[in-house]
């Protein structure tokens, strides 16, 4: 199979700039069953203690759907973190924010960048990985 030049070029300058780059990965499957459950169960209750306000309110307009992929968002970015950060987070830390149908990931406050954020959900689970890479030493 034979691929473009700019491809293999494009390629090949990615791979020596992943020499000094670390790559942290979390991945996160949950039944969507789970958090109807609890929603139901405990209401505000539950709501409050894994989402902020802020979040809350950009929900789109389905939001049990995005409830779901809004807590396995956050526990697949949790597994990215050192330990001595995980320990010190908590779910309310993490921020899911929608941005046009795209999730934005904020710590504390602070929007996280280079992520890549993927998930899928069906009417049975939520899938979500987020890949978090960063300079080696920063």
């Amino acid at each position: 199979m034979q691929t473009k030049k700019e491809n293999i070029k494009k390629h090949v300058a990615l791979c020596s700039a992943n020499e000094t780059t670390v790559f942290e990965a979390g991945i996160d499957i949950l039944e969507r069953s789970r958090i109807e459950k609890a929603i139901n169960r405990y209401g505000g209750k539950f709501l409050n203690k894994i989402f902020t306000t802020r979040e809350i309110e950009n929900l789109p307009t389905n939001k049990l759907v995005y409830y779901s992929i809004g807590f396995s968002l956050k526990e697949a970015f949790w597994k990215t973190l050192p330990t001595k950060i995980q320990k010190k987070t908590f779910f309310n830390d993490i921020e899911i924010i929608w941005n046009k149908k795209k999730p934005e990931i904020f710590l504390n406050g602070k929007k996280i960048e280079n992520l890549e954020v993927s998930f899928f959900f069906n009417k049975r689970i939520v899938m979500c990985c987020v890949i978090r890479h960063k300079k080696e030493g920063l």
